[in-house]
């Protein structure tokens, strides 16, 4: 009975079942730091046209959706130049500057691109230049959604909700989404042969191909920052552990031998040279880091009855879900401080949590019910924003690295 929940639990990514207690623990701490914001001006951007105008207004969501703007007339630094409608697209030439005599020109024609595009590609450059971290603009987030005894398919739209697209059309039960570095494909287990098996299939479009179909289990399949390897968990040994498969040849390495526990969840730290993962070995799911040069692991998570669902940032943080006598919840775990271990979620269970590249925001689903929907969260503060008021059931959000 224990090994059937561990199943439905961690290598399924069903979602994670309410604690047993609905209230509120003393020790849920909501890390709210604050960021501060620069006011941006775009007085002097001259819009025409209906696709100018879209560029303007998407423009502005965009750079008040990464956290770091507030768009103000007032604002010292400016954004001044033309967006031009031209054939149904837009054409750009712009110069940003703020204090110190800085700033940049920027120019663009869409063509083939659309115009929210555009936007997001002149957004993002802004926050490269000005804070010197990737921007999420031009990003897109994979998901599930699940639609009862009809099965679940994969999704994905921008990093703002809009331009949603369906990337599988199988109605069958399908889990765990991870992107390829190049976002051009996904990674995920589904049962379209009966059974869960790991598939590789191209999101714009193209073919799509098996790539683990081991007896058993076939599940957790996350791609090395490097693109060579395939992290995943299968469970023909006997029950669910850790492997490396060489992508070019299928070659499999075994990196766990828990013959009383069970593996799952891993995630690639951004050097390539660890993996953290959930393992069961104490009795209750907790994080362990695996250095790959030693094949030695750590655990990781001391606070809270249950700890699953890693993703590692950029920055080396690492995201996970926590129990911690009330609904699961969001919480950051910061190597350069292991006792430090703060929720960024409060309230209604939250679940599955997925680093943007910006390394500041995180999406997750958050579950009501029999219903989840895809929110961000800002580690900074700012309030958490539902990415798309579609109504269901939404699951298993992974965030694009471009």
């Amino acid at each position: 009975m224990k090994k059937n929940l561990m199943i439905s639990r961690f290598f399924a990514t069903i979602a994670v079942f309410v604690c047993a207690s609905a209230t509120f623990a003393a020790d849920i701490e909501i890390s709210k730091l604050g960021a501060g914001k620069d006011a941006i001006s775009l007085a002097g951007l001259r819009a025409s046209g209906t696709q100018g105008k879209l560029f303007s207004q998407t423009l502005m969501s965009d750079l008040e959706r990464s956290g770091w703007f507030k768009v103000d007339s007032s604002g010292a630094m400016r954004v001044t130049g033309t967006a031009e409608e031209a054939a149904s697209t837009v054409q750009v030439s712009c110069s940003v500057a703020w204090a110190g005599g800085k700033g940049f020109q920027w120019s663009h024609a869409a063509g083939d691109e659309d115009t929210r595009r555009t936007a997001h590609l002149f957004a993002d450059e802004i926050v490269r230049r000005t804070k010197g971290v990737p921007g999420i603009a031009c990003t897109r987030i994979l998901m599930v959604r699940r639609n009862g005894n009809k099965g679940s398919d994969l999704f994905m739209c921008d990093a703002d909700g809009r331009n949603m697209k369906q990337v599988t059309h199988d109605h069958v039960y399908c889990v765990g989404p991870r992107w390829t570095a190049d976002g051009k494909a996904a990674y995920y287990t589904s049962y379209l042969d009966g059974r869960p098996c790991v598939y590789r299939v191209a999101v714009d479009g193209g073919p799509r191909q098996k790539v683990s179909s081991y007896l058993g289990l076939n599940a957790g399949a996350s791609v090395s920052p490097s693109g060579a390897e395939l992290a995943l968990i299968l469970s023909f040994p006997g029950n669910p552990e850790l492997f490396l498969m060489q992508l070019g040849s299928g070659t499999l390495t075994r990196l766990t031998r828990t013959q009383m526990a069970a593996e799952a969840s891993p995630a690639w730290s951004p050097d390539g040279r660890q993996i953290v993962y959930t393992s069961d070995g104490t009795g209750r799911a907790q994080l362990y880091v695996m250095e790959l040069a030693t094949r030695q692991s750590r655990r990781i998570t001391f606070r809270g009855s249950e700890n699953l669902n890693p993703s590692w940032a950029k920055d080396g943080r690492i995201a996970y879900a926590t129990c911690r006598g009330g609904p699961y919840q969001i919480a950051v775990w910061d190597a350069r401080n292991s006792e430090s271990s703060e929720t960024v979620s409060d309230g209604a269970s939250h679940e599955d949590p997925s680093w943007a590249p910006d390394s500041r925001h995180i999406v997750c689903s958050q579950r009501d019910g029999n219903n989840a929907s895809i929110y961000i969260l800002d580690t900074l503060g700012d309030t958490p924003i539902r990415l798309f008021p579609l109504s269901g059931e939404w699951v298993s959000p992974d965030w694009s690295e471009r």
